[in-house]
């Protein structure tokens, strides 16, 4: 599994999380479904045992092992535009993002 951050997202989370707390980490998680399949999303949250983990760039990001088996990577990017704000989690194949 390989998670890809964007220039933009990192400058993001440097800004918002200058260091990470203690026991938390960026978990990348299902937040619906549209015509496209599942939207992804970030949130900061505790790991669990069952999760799989990534370090990168000093942040810590887990989702569900089940991820694995549909998806080899996920694109993390922030965009702070007129029409968007926020980040973006979009996976190698299939979905969309939110």
């Amino acid at each position: 599994m390989v998670i890809n951050l964007t220039n933009k997202a990192k400058e993001k989370l440097n800004e918002l999380f200058p260091e990470m707390e203690q026991n938390k980490a960026l978990r990348i998680y299902i937040a619906g479904y549209g015509w496209g399949g599942p939207s992804f999303a970030m949130a900061l949250e505790e790991p669990n045992d069952t999760d799989l983990k990534f370090s990168l760039d000093g942040y810590d990001f887990v989702m569900e092992k089940e991820f694995e088996q549909v998806y080899s990577q996920f694109k993390v990017d922030y965009s702070d535009n007129y029409f968007r704000k926020g980040f973006t989690v979009t996976p190698n194949r299939g979905g969309s993002s939110c």
